[in-house]
């Protein structure tokens, strides 16, 4: 175990947790639990607020201006010094983002009389008249993008906060419609993070979904006075200590193919990092990148395909290894001679950390299906979803589950996963629950599983393993 590049503050631990005995194939899956421990080291718990850029964007209707400028100056008086920002609201002539602030420049450095001028600027935010078309999401990112490429510091943000009003579906071949949002989205990708704070309830939670999954941020309901949810989240960006992380996955030639999954705290399918043109190929070496390292734990689910056809049998192999900063772990694995069933004898462990890992995936996607199913009031199939979710839930002991489904439902039989949905949930209510399961929560698994302390041989006293039947050194029996 050891540390990464020393600037992030982080030092990891890495840990692989699966069933060492597989039955050998052409195409064997093997699944692994992987656990990556980020633990804090330094004096400091923050990172300095110099190292930070952020662009607040205000993308509301006319109806809120008030209420959202007198939010927009309360966020500001809160920035922590040394922080860089910039300020966009309303638009121009022609429907693009306007800057707020600074009046002068592109950036504005925080200190007291900066924040009390940027405070007081927050009233001057017009937001786009009735007949005038909204910007749209992508006109937000692709602001922030330029404003965000002129500050190349470790931590590069964006703060939007939006009532829906610019969000509207459009057709994909519109300015502001999905096409253009994946496009601006693939731009802004590796350039900054960003974190969404949605105001009242007249939203579409799934563009804002896609910006913070894709940018590697959170999304919040928050009331019209937003200033408390943008000042939590510049707090919880300070914790960051590694903006961008690889996990790297390097395999023996006999893996075909290298799958990870997050499942905590958040749920997502990470995607190998392009290769670029300069780099030397290396198909055995696979890297994962992972966003907003802070301290603590996070869990995978690792799976490799690998053709067993030409490996010796019975003896332990080293399929691959993963590696966090400068802490690795290797995936060991025996293949079992013909007739032998898997568990026979079986070391390593891992069968109830990954039935943990699988009934948590089940348990979230079913909560999303659940939710989904509700947006066009499909009651049936929300409480068939619901109640699969709530019987996971009460397995594992994810009780953040259980209150979310109490949001929307009545838990009539935890254990039997029987729910009922309430007859005034409205949509409200329902794109709230969304962007709350996305916001990601974190799951107690089991411990990855330790050996059992050695024995001794009664005859020579020799150590032989907790499985051991007869002693290496002396041959008799234990």
């Amino acid at each position: 175990m050891g540390v990464d590049a020393p600037s992030s503050g982080l030092e990891f631990k890495v840990s692989l947790d699966t069933r060492r005995d597989q039955q050998p194939h052409h195409d064997a899956r093997i699944d692994a639990h992987l656990r990556v421990k980020a633990i804090g080291v330094g004096p400091r718990d923050e990172v300095p607020a110099v190292e930070l850029a952020v662009v607040i964007a205000l993308d509301v209707a006319a109806v809120r201006r008030e209420a959202a400028a007198a939010a927009l100056a309360a966020a500001l008086r809160a920035l922590p010094d040394g922080v860089s920002f910039a300020v966009l609201g309303g638009v121009d002539e022609s429907g693009e983002p306007t800057r707020c602030y600074p009046l002068r420049g592109r950036w504005a450095l925080a200190d007291t009389m900066e924040k009390r001028r940027a405070a007081f600027s927050a009233g001057r935010i017009a937001p786009a008249a009735d007949g005038r078309p909204p910007p749209g999401y992508p006109a937000w990112l692709a602001a922030a993008r330029e404003l965000l490429a002129e500050r190349p510091l470790p931590l590069r943000h964006l703060l939007l906060i939006t009532d829906g009003s610019g969000g509207d579906p459009a057709d994909d071949a519109g300015p502001g419609g999905p096409g253009a949002l994946r496009e601006e989205l693939a731009s802004c990708a590796h350039a900054f993070t960003a974190d969404v704070v949605a105001v009242g309830g007249d939203w579409d939670p799934a563009p804002l979904l896609a910006v913070v999954e894709s940018l590697h941020g959170t999304a919040e309901h928050a009331p019209d006075r937003f200033a408390p949810a943008v000042t939590g989240a510049l707090r919880r960006l300070r914790r960051v200590r590694s903006p961008e992380l690889p996990v790297v996955v390097t395999v023996r030639p006999a893996v075909r193919a290298v799958e990870l999954t997050e499942t905590a705290p958040r749920q997502q399918r990470l995607e190998p990092a392009p290769r670029r043109q300069e780099q030397p190929p290396s198909p055995h070496r696979i890297a994962f990148p992972t966003h907003q390292w802070e301290p603590g734990t996070r869990d995978y689910l690792l799976t490799v395909h690998a053709d067993a056809s030409t490996d010796p049998l019975g003896v332990l192999l080293q399929l691959a290894t993963v590696s966090v900063g400068d802490a690795t772990a290797a995936l060991l694995v025996r293949w079992l001679p013909p007739g032998v069933a898997v568990g026979a004898g079986a070391t390593g462990g891992g069968g109830g950390t990954l039935q943990a890992m699988n009934a948590a995936t089940q348990m979230r996607t079913a909560l999303n299906r659940g939710y989904a199913a509700l947006d066009p009031m499909s009651r049936g199939e929300a409480e068939a979803q619901f109640g699969l979710a709530v019987r996971l839930a009460n397995e594992i002991g994810a009780a953040w589950v259980l209150q979310d489904v109490r949001q929307v439902a009545d838990i009539v039989d935890g254990p039997r996963g029987v729910v009922r949905v309430g007859p005034t949930v409205d949509r409200g209510t329902v794109r709230r629950g969304q962007l709350h399961i996305a916001s990601g929560h974190g799951l107690e698994l089991p411990g990855h599983t330790t050996a059992k302390k050695p024995v001794k041989c009664p005859h020579c006293r020799h150590l032989a393993g907790p499985h051991a039947r007869y002693c290496i050194a002396c041959g008799r029996s234990l």
